[in-house]
């Protein structure tokens, strides 16, 4: 045999055992085929964008769009993303108890009827890629927590747990996110409140809050959290009836004020508004709209609101009312000065009837330039910075409150005795 067949017949070997090797590592080991042949659907829930649940003359259906789950029959609202993939992962790990072949079935077609699956009331119904059959819900089984279920156009019933059918064996209002909206504190990078005082526009630049309207300022970055997070923290009550009807019982016919929310990308923008929409430059407003009404009769700790990107009137908390009284001088920075630590390198001191002092920062150690760079104190000059830190302006018309700050260099003057 010469050197070229050998060669050849390396390569053979060589591809039979990668082709071998892939093939193997493709098909599931022992205990997962056990498991696989065990479970009641194998189920790819990255594949399934809808679900429909028949519940006797009920219908609800949910539909996945643009990645967020949404109710569509018979209300259409946002859906609670924790049920849904609560109802996913059960149906993920549902397992066989038991079989009942279809030999058996056939043999006694009463057996349908005695597992309550002949007309069974509460059916699911998959929608998506490679879904499964319809599943069909029957009667409690002799064997605690267990049910019986079978699939559409199939014969074997099968014993299961009676997990997913307390996950889908709810009202349509079940379904709903108590959640006001799923916009973050972090993702807000614009706010404009309107309250019977007036208008407030408030803007993120980098990390920190300015007040543009009706003054321009620094904000104070806790409070302008406080506030965005009486709307993104909301959670509702109660679901009180749907928005197209009269909305004077509720208080809701005139607006006592509102906030917009812009989220991080600006594609557009999401309000919380307290009284009924308005009309923007160029056209209607498009944000999610919070109208906060009247104080409900039965409870007086809860207030009727609309919001309008869900179409509904709710009752949330009395203390969303909170941000009708907010002013400008509530959101202000009463700090001296905003520094931050991890960019400044160089202080320049300059007080009258004093010779300049200029500190400067390298490799994390202070020195005083004009001293030949000699070694400063650290602990004074971190006690200088903690000083001017914790400085708060009584009176801020009386001065400029946006000393600049600059990447590299703060220049602070200093009044001394």
């Amino acid at each position: 045999m010469n050197w070229r067949n050998t060669l050849i017949l390396a390569i053979i070997a060589v591809a039979g055992v990668a082709y071998f090797r892939f093939f193997e590592m493709k098909r599931p080991g022992t205990e997962e085929a056990r498991r696989q042949s065990q479970n009641m659907l194998n189920l790819d829930r990255t594949k399934i964008d809808g679900i429909v649940i028949q519940n006797g003359d009920q219908k609800i259906e949910i539909r996945r769009r643009d990645n967020k789950w949404r109710l569509e029959t018979p209300i259409k609202d946002q859906a609670d993303r924790a049920l849904v993939e609560t109802l996913l992962s059960d149906l993920e790990n549902w397992q066989k108890d038991g079989t009942i072949p279809a030999k058996e079935i056939d043999a006694d077609r009463s057996k349908l009827a005695e597992y309550g699956l002949s007309n069974p009331k509460l059916k699911l119904k998959l929608l998506g890629h490679d879904r499964p059959s319809e599943i069909l819900f029957g009667k409690d089984a002799a064997m605690e927590g267990r049910m019986y279920v079978r699939f559409q156009n199939s014969k074997e019933t099968y014993l299961a747990s009676q997990s997913v059918r307390k996950d889908i064996d709810k009202k349509p209002e079940e379904f709903r996110d108590k959640k006001l909206t799923d916009l973050s504190n972090a993702q807000v990078r614009r706010v404009v409140l309107k309250t019977p005082a007036g208008e407030i526009e408030l803007e993120k630049k980098d990390t920190n809050w300015e007040i543009l309207k009706p003054l321009r300022a620094r904000a104070d970055d806790q409070k302008v959290n406080d506030l965005i997070s009486q709307v993104t923290s909301a959670h509702i009550g109660q679901l009180v009836a749907d928005d197209r009807g009269d909305l004077r019982p509720y208080g809701l016919a005139e607006p006592r004020g509102s906030i917009t929310l812009f989220d991080q990308e600006q594609k557009r923008d999401r309000k919380v508004e307290i009284g009924e929409s308005i009309k923007v430059a160029g056209g209607e407003n498009k944000g999610e709209t919070l109208q906060i009404g009247a104080i409900t009769e039965k409870d007086k700790e809860q207030v009727y609101v609309r919001f309008a990107s869900r179409g509904s009137v709710y009752t949330l908390p009395k203390r969303i009312e909170e941000i009708l009284n907010t002013k400008p001088a509530d959101l202000r920075d009463d700090h001296l000065v905003r520094i931050d630590t991890n960019i400044l390198d160089r202080i320049t001191i300059d007080a009258p009837g004093k010779n300049k002092t200029v500190l400067a920062r390298k490799d994390g150690n202070w020195t005083i330039v004009n001293r030949n760079n000699s070694p400063a104190d650290p602990g004074a000059v971190r006690r200088m910075i903690d000083a001017l830190q914790n400085e708060r302006v009584t009176k801020p018309n009386s001065l400029k409150t946006s000393l600049p700050i600059y990447r590299s260099t703060a220049w602070i003057n200093r009044m001394c005795n």
